[in-house]
């Protein structure tokens, strides 16, 4: 079987002799032995053939295809398969959701690896969302960061960058904002004294209502943060 690239100097896909590449219908054995195989697909050429060459340094990573979208890679898939799709969203920061939904309906066995620049905390949220495997930030990865990824996307684990970490907090203290928010000012009150351990008749003494007063500040607090008591409900502010 051949591998095939596309030729940065003509529009079109053409074919490099193979030397060691195992299709779909290898053994079990020539499976377990052989490389990890990688389509790159970046709108860049440069991008492209540089991970090629990257990865060409390896001795378990080899790049089987070379795309710089997601229709020519389309083309390059009905006679090779791909353990790894490596994929820049930049180019589809309006649709980047469907861009990668995409790829899994055309490589549903390969594992997806996002190798983007990380400006947007919604895109990287949105990758996330699609189950992708691995991220990676163009700004920050080395090859060690890819190759890591790769390997360990191979093998059934995840890989995520730091960034992908921080969008996630960021996530999380927004839409804790925006619940809390939703409190009105003597609830907000209340959850405070809860965080600090208080009991209801503490509560009623510090703030100058009454017991039932409180029990039904702490039902509404319950109900609106979504957890179901006093605990929870002290664990989500922090």
């Amino acid at each position: 079987m051949e591998a095939m690239e596309l030729d940065i100097n003509e529009n079109k896909p053409r074919q490099i002799p193979d030397g060691n590449y195992a299709d779909r219908k290898s053994s079990s054995s020539e499976i377990a032995s052989r490389k990890i195989r990688v389509a790159v697909c970046d709108s860049c050429p440069t991008i492209r053939h540089g991970l090629e060459h990257i990865f060409d340094t390896t001795t378990d990573i080899e790049v089987v295809i070379l795309a710089s979208s997601r229709d020519e890679l389309k083309n390059l898939t009905a006679e090779l398969a791909v353990d790894v799709v490596l994929v820049d969203i930049e180019d589809h920061e309006h649709d980047a959701d469907r861009y990668l939904g995409s790829f899994r309906e055309l490589l549903p066995d390969a594992k997806i690896l996002v190798f983007t620049n990380c400006q947007d905390n919604l895109q990287i949220i949105g990758a996330l969302e699609q189950g992708v495997e691995g991220f990676q930030c163009k700004q920050d990865a080395d090859i060690d960061d890819l190759t890591r990824a790769i390997r360990t996307m191979h093998k059934g684990g995840k890989d995520l960058a730091p960034c992908v970490t921080d969008a996630l907090l960021m996530q999380m203290k927004t839409e804790q904002m925006m619940t809390r928010s939703q409190l009105s000012p003597r609830e907000q009150q209340v959850l405070d004294l809860i965080a600090k351990g208080k009991t209801n008749d503490d509560i009623a003494n510090t703030l100058f209502i009454s017991t039932r007063t409180v029990k039904f500040h702490v039902s509404s607090i319950l109900s609106k943060l979504n957890v179901k008591n006093r605990t929870e409900a002290a664990l989500w502010l922090l």
